[in-house]
């Protein structure tokens, strides 16, 4: 390896590690995708949520929350009975960012954003950062319940998430919804193509009552 080549590698293992660092001190504090105050409904997005963020989701009445970084032990339900009794999780596995969700949690969350609105509930979901793995299942909403388009949902995507080239799959991911949306074969690598769940359990047990027992 030449020393041009090893500078270059150096210098692409420094910027990884600094946005590393930067990954791990920031947070999106919970932010509306939507509130209706004709229905009651609204639903909100948020990175790894602090006792005040979790104190603030409990002020505003906020009932169910996703969480999609499997840290719901050490946060919602750690914090749950102290700072918000009222708050229930009803998801808490860690999402892979690089692959897609699967058919079948989509139409669990289907599912559950109908009942949210029947209801008139006011209903949120996070990850670590509220970038990635928020902003995708953010952007799948939009494509589902509001009729977004693929071009402005990408584009809210990245305006509100940082670090984006770390998982350079996710626009591809969201095209992919877009695709099933409309009843289209996937036009994108196959890889980032949703498919149904391949774990019986996993499957059979989405969305459960309460996530913390």
């Amino acid at each position: 390896m030449s020393i041009a080549e090893r500078i270059s590698r150096a210098s692409r293992t420094l910027i990884a590690s600094l946005a590393l660092v930067l990954l791990a001190a920031c947070a999106d504090a919970p932010r509306p995708i939507l509130e209706d105050p004709t229905s009651g409904f609204a639903l909100y997005r948020s990175g790894r949520l602090s006792p005040t963020d979790l104190g603030f989701l409990c002020e505003i009445g906020v009932e169910e929350i996703l969480v999609l970084d499997g840290d719901g032990e050490n946060r919602e339900c750690a914090f749950q009975d102290k700072l918000c009794p009222g708050l229930t999780v009803r998801y808490n596995h860690a999402q892979n960012p690089d692959s897609p969700v699967t058919i079948d949690f989509l139409d669990a969350f289907d599912a559950w954003i109908a009942d949210a609105r029947t209801q008139g509930k006011k209903v949120a979901f996070r990850c670590r950062h509220g970038w990635h793995r928020t902003g995708r299942l953010a952007a799948y909403y939009r494509l589902r319940f509001e009729g977004a388009s693929l071009e402005g949902v990408q584009q809210e995507m990245h305006r509100i998430g940082h670090l984006m080239w770390l998982h350079p799959t996710l626009d591809d991911q969201v095209a992919a919804y877009a695709d099933l949306l409309a009843g289209r074969p996937c036009s994108v690598d196959p890889e980032n193509c949703p498919v149904e769940e391949t774990d019986p359990g996993l499957a059979s047990g989405y969305f459960p009552e309460n996530a913390c027992r």
